[in-house]
């Protein structure tokens, strides 16, 4: 099997070729933009089964080229900095929109059997750019008309270890002896390790039927419970005005739409509502959110933590 993973020299990218390397792939293209990045993936893995194309999804014709031959895509890349986002709308606009696209409608005219797109939490009802343009992406995926690839989209919370991610933040300040910056202690997120936001997307791949959407059932933490795993030295620093106290996992009506395998929900909207003399009926009458998911302990942490050492 030939697969494409679209910014493949970023955290997820290196952990799915990880793990497709173990199974059938024949051939894994990275397509990024990160020339050292890319260099640095082919240091770490030295497989002749992976090859490195230099491009940007901003450029239809670009990964168009690069999906000949192609079976199966993992569209993992994104502008996703909620910051940059913020301050760069338009630059946010052309990647996550315009190169969403660009990935969709090539994966679709070179015929690739599924193309699994990798969504956010910040996209359940939105309050910033970040999540509005992401929302769009599996808007679009659900809406696009074809005959031939499987469009399915995942989503999930913030994994932990990933490039900027606020772990990374915490244990550089905790070893220089600085105090931790948090905007507010009982801001609540979902985290998730990056074998589990691989997990997901491989479990999408392998079950997903077209326009179906998987959401992890993620476990979420207080901002004050993660950085005590590092110090108690903490600075309140408060919120950005674009931040969400809780994120949604799910809204819903998405969970009125879905069924459970597992840790997975699927979204189908074809999926009916039981109905109750012959008139439907809510299953779900609140969203799924990190305030009222279950919670992580401090053990489990403790050893999530330690896996992104």
């Amino acid at each position: 099997m030939k697969y494409l993973i679209t910014g493949g020299s970023g955290s997820f990218g290196n952990a799915m070729i990880e793990r497709l390397l173990k199974g059938d792939a024949t051939e894994i293209r990275v397509f990024s933009r990160n020339e050292k990045l890319q260099a640095d993936t082919k240091m770490r893995f030295n497989d002749k089964r992976l090859k490195f194309i230099v491009g940007d999804i901003r450029d239809y014709r670009s990964i168009y080229e690069a999906l000949e031959g192609v079976d199966y895509v993992f569209h993992a890349a994104a502008m996703k900095h909620i910051d940059k986002c913020q301050n760069y709308p338009e630059e946010a606009k052309k990647t996550n929109i315009d190169g969403t696209v660009n990935v969709v409608i090539a994966s679709i005219e070179r015929k690739v059997k599924k193309l699994v797109y990798l969504s956010t939490d910040k996209a359940a009802n939105p309050t910033t750019l970040y999540g509005l343009t992401k929302l769009f992406g599996e808007m679009f995926l659900k809406t696009v008309d074809n005959k031939d690839t499987e469009l399915i989209s995942t989503r999930y919370g913030n994994v932990l270890g990933s490039n900027g991610s606020v772990v990374h933040i915490f244990r550089s300040l905790a070893r220089q002896k600085k105090p931790l910056t948090i905007t507010d202690p009982e801001m609540t997120r979902f985290f998730m390790t990056l074998d589990q936001a691989v997990d997901l997307v491989l479990y999408a791949l392998e079950n997903g039927k077209n326009k179906d959407l998987f959401v992890y059932k993620n476990k979420s933490c207080t901002i004050k419970q993660l950085a005590n795993q590092f110090s108690n030295d903490q600075i309140i620093t408060g919120n950005r005005c674009v931040e969400k106290n809780d994120e949604a996992l799910l809204t819903v009506h998405e969970l009125n739409h879905s069924e459970l395998d597992g840790n997975y929900y699927r979204i189908d909207e074809t999926i009916p509502y039981p109905t109750k003399n012959g008139e439907p009926v809510a299953r779900y009458t609140e969203p799924l959110t990190s305030d009222n998911a279950v919670r992580f302990t401090d053990t489990e942490l403790m050893q999530m933590l330690a896996e992104v050492e």
